[in-house]
């Protein structure tokens, strides 16, 4: 077995890791940890530490760590077919049985699964799909998509812009044209600490409604929000926002 100050520095040597200062941590001014194992709810580093990941990796541990069921059935599969596209009509007995298992137990409304690699991703996948669905309706200039600061939706460069944290925009030319953002419903950090929950709200809907009107329905084609801002300080919306913004979005065809 490698020896822990081995792996440190050949993980500072060779090791790209987002979100960290790569000088800072090429000369070991910087935080490091190497983790070897997991279960449940706990993760176990190099030096033996046993600690609580209430992180729960990046928010996607949500069954925890250590699920033999789990390993056994990701083994299995990798042993009869690791890997096959999609492309073109192909499918395979996984890939379909899991797509009908979660349309089953999908909302109402939903028709069609579609597989990505991760957040990301999907989001980047969201916007093109929201972009073709206005070009095949004939409206071509609708294609903005609104976000709201403080927001986390990727760090692509679509996804990176939506996503309403100056860590993911600076130095990397973001955010694109194409997106603008709207004020985080964030109660404790209210412009005005005499609003109530309901005067916070309303404030909230008329900057939206504000922003579309300035930069024109016609040119907005979706809002895209987390239910509860999660990077951006596990922040609960108030009360009324989201039927709130629903309205304003009906009203303007914007999804």
């Amino acid at each position: 077995m490698l020896t822990n100050d081995q792996l440190a520095q050949w993980d500072r040597e060779s090791f790209f890791h987002p979100s960290t200062h790569l000088a800072q941590f090429a000369r070991g001014e910087a935080p490091q940890r190497i983790v070897t194992g997991g279960e449940g709810v706990y993760i176990t580093d190099r030096e033996g530490n046993r600690l609580l990941d209430a992180f729960a990796g990046l928010y996607c541990v949500n069954v925890g760590y250590g699920r033999t069921q789990i390993s056994d059935a990701i083994a299995k599969q990798a042993h009869e077919l690791a890997y096959y596209h999609a492309y073109v009509g192909h499918g395979t007995e996984a890939s379909i049985t899991l797509s009908k298992m979660i349309m089953d137990r999908a909302p109402e409304g939903m028709a069609r699964v579609y597989f990505g690699l991760g957040g990301s991703d999907a989001n980047e996948t969201n916007i093109k799909l929201v972009w073709y669905y206005n070009n095949i309706r004939g409206l071509p200039q609708k294609k903005k998509i609104i976000s709201r600061w403080r927001g986390y939706h990727g760090s692509g460069l679509m996804s990176g812009s939506l996503t309403g944290l100056e860590l993911f925009h600076r130095k990397f030319d973001l955010p694109l044209d194409q997106v603008l953002h709207t004020e985080a419903p964030y109660f404790y950090r209210r412009p005005d600490p005499g609003m109530t929950e309901a005067d916070f709200t309303a404030f909230l809907l008329r900057e939206l409604e504000a922003l579309i009107e300035r930069e024109g329905p016609d040119t907005i084609a979706a809002f895209i929000g987390e239910p509860v801002l999660g990077t951006g300080g596990i922040v609960p919306p108030p009360a009324g926002y989201w039927q709130g913004v629903q309205d304003i979005l009906n009203r303007h065809d914007i999804l």
